[in-house]
């Protein structure tokens, strides 16, 4: 008892017990980390996705939170798209968009300026819709095992053919 008068034995005391409170603290939080991960992991794939004004998109979800978002032509010829960046939280999808993607005579053309300042936040309201806020719903129809992503020079994809 002499001991733990001593202020130096009062120090190693609390150090003792931060140490213990930060691997609590760590082994109660790495599983709800893994946890959102793992979730994460189940969006990744190619995606056909219906926006609510029933534009084509599909949607290329990697499970590091990179991926692309195509817009399509009624026709099924690719309008536009773009590089994202996803992260999914709890219920909530956080997106980032990136390098343009654009069909010129027939040709992918991308040009990238950097990461928009802009966040598209969604909801996740069931196992297939994300509802954008102050934005339609997006409905992931189903995945596509033969989606190739299209590179710089060459040929536009077609979701019709």
């Amino acid at each position: 008892m002499k001991l733990l008068r001593h202020p130096s034995s009062i120090r190693v005391l609390i150090s003792f017990l931060q140490a213990h409170a930060v691997i609590l603290l760590l082994f109660l939080l790495l599983p709800l980390a893994a946890a959102a991960e793992s979730a994460q992991r189940q969006w990744a794939g190619n995606w056909l996705v219906v926006s609510e004004g029933d534009d084509q998109l599909v949607w290329q979800l990697h499970a590091d939170g990179s991926g692309f978002a195509y817009g399509f032509h009624p026709s099924g010829r690719l309008s536009h798209g773009f590089a994202i960046s996803w992260q999914l939280k709890g219920d909530r999808v956080r997106v980032r968009t990136g390098a343009s993607v654009r069909c010129t005579a027939g040709v992918i053309a991308v040009s990238f300026t950097g990461w928009s300042p802009v966040t598209l936040d969604f909801s996740v309201v069931d196992g297939r819709h994300w509802l954008q806020d102050g934005g339609g719903l997006l409905s992931f129809q189903r995945r596509l095992s033969s989606w190739n992503t299209p590179r710089a020079g060459s040929s536009c994809p077609d979701l019709a053919s």
